[in-house]
């Protein structure tokens, strides 16, 4: 059953309850908790808990926003984990141009390697991030219908996958080695359920889901996350 390959709780701090909307979207665009009413938001981007260490530009608020399609299909998604005891924790979704741009600049900024240990303790260089694919010049995520997840238990302790979001390196992989079994498991089945509701994986980020059935496939919006 799927419910045995969840285990291996890590600790966590409870999320907060999600905040209330305070920006009018682009039309085909909506904000997930309005979606799915028991969604963890933990928006790096809006904060400075992330890869580079600072606020990210476009980042106004810690909202996860989707294409319509695609947050219909995220909730789906989370009513089978919430069936099974577990939440969605979001951790990023919609990333703005002027985000991707940001982290363009800061992979050519040698001198700043303030999170290296955390986030991409195998890169010396951190240029090779974009070499390598980990730091996309052309986003999904700019497109509205990608989204960056982990799941949690009902009270938001989240599942062991193995390393945290946004580990730049191999031990992220789907199929890596150096991961537990059960560690290996959990990554499964998130994968099994997302994949099952219309989502396909990153093969080199285990939190990472595009839909597959995008509404826009060449068009990358800019405006903020508010």
């Amino acid at each position: 059953m799927l419910m045995m390959l969840f285990s291996s709780l890590l600790p966590s701090a409870r999320a907060e309850e999600s905040p209330a909307p305070a920006h009018e979207l682009p039309e085909g665009f909506c904000y997930v908790h309005e979606l799915i009413d028991d969604v963890i938001l933990d928006i790096r981007y809006a904060g400075t808990h992330n890869f580079v260490g600072d606020v990210i530009d476009g980042y106004e608020a810690p909202y996860a926003v989707m294409t319509v399609q695609a947050a219909e299909k995220l909730k789906a998604a989370a009513e089978e984990f919430r069936s099974l005891g577990y939440r969605v924790k979001i951790f990023d979704a919609y990333r703005p141009q002027s985000a991707v741009r940001h982290f363009v600049r800061w992979s050519a900024d040698a001198e700043d390697m303030r999170m290296q240990a955390e986030f991409y303790p195998e890169y010396k260089k951190k240029s090779l991030l974009v070499d390598q694919g980990y730091i996309a010049r052309n986003s999904s995520h700019c497109r509205g219908s990608a989204i960056d997840l982990t799941i949690t238990d009902l009270d938001g302790n989240e599942i062991d996958m193995g390393t945290g979001f946004d580990y730049f390196g191999k031990l992220a992989w789907h199929g890596a080695k150096g991961v537990t079994e059960q560690q290996a498991q959990n990554r499964l089945a998130l994968k099994t359920v997302m994949e099952k509701h219309g989502f396909r994986c990153f093969g080199h980020e285990w939190w990472h889901y595009k839909l597959m059935n995008e509404p826009y496939t060449k068009t990358g919006f800019n405006f903020p996350v508010k």
